[in-house]
């Protein structure tokens, strides 16, 4: 009798061990499987539109296929002819940026007769319209997007051309302003000494007349006592 109870609780040790035992690896199994589905949703999640996931940073420049190529071109000067390029920064309108072309390529034709004549602050001397600056200095020119920060944008540049003839014209512009400037100091110091000239003799007639006076005899009649 005693051994038969032995026996029972051994058997339902035995199952209530059993039954834990697959509950603990139903439960694991069921943990695994939520973390499996968890990670094959943020795979899915990843892979679903990677770029509504990836943003450009601001200062991201794309420039199109069609961007000419002569537009990374440096200065360059061969046989008194010299070239250079002139590009706008990133705009949000295409007025906007052929504005500031403009403004640049003035800029960057002041720097050269400048640098031509080796006087800084003085490119004034020699003028240049609109209208001779695009038909005559202006080689090539080129309109186009540019992509900054995942916006578009608007660029434009062209290519200056200085030739033999038109540096000889800065060059002769820039003597007659030499000698136009020099005339103009002489001028002033000539002036300058005719004043001087002027005043001195005013003040030495002045001294003459008063000495004439202080020596001058006296009349007869003055002598006379009334």
């Amino acid at each position: 009798m005693y051994e038969y109870r032995c026996e029972t609780r051994l058997v339902l040790a035995a199952l209530v061990l059993l039954g834990c035992t697959s509950g603990m690896s139903a439960a694991d199994g069921q943990t695994a499987k939520a973390k499996d589905q968890s990670i094959n949703d943020q795979l899915v999640e990843v892979g679903r539109d990677p770029k509504e996931l990836s943003v450009p940073p601001l200062d991201h420049v794309v420039y199109p296929e069609s961007r000419a190529e002569w537009i990374g071109n440096p200065m360059q000067e061969r046989e008194n002819v010299a070239t250079f390029v002139v590009v706008s920064g990133p705009s949000e309108t295409r007025d906007e940026s052929l504005r500031e072309l403009k403004l640049m390529q003035r800029a960057a034709l002041s720097t050269f007769i400048e640098n031509l004549v080796g006087t800084f602050g003085s490119s004034g001397f020699y003028q240049i319209s609109d209208k001779r600056f695009d038909e005559e200095l202006t080689l090539r020119r080129y309109s186009g997007e540019v992509t900054v920060g995942g916006t578009t944008l608007y660029e434009d540049a062209v290519e200056i051309r200085i030739t033999e003839s038109e540096r000889d014209a800065m060059l002769d512009a820039w003597k007659n302003t030499e000698v136009t400037q020099r005339m103009a100091t002489l001028g002033v110091v000539a002036a300058g000494g005719f004043l001087t000239l002027v005043t001195s003799s005013t003040m030495f007639g002045i001294v003459i007349r008063r000495r004439e006076r202080k020596f001058q005899p006296v009349p007869e009649s003055a002598k006379k006592v009334v």
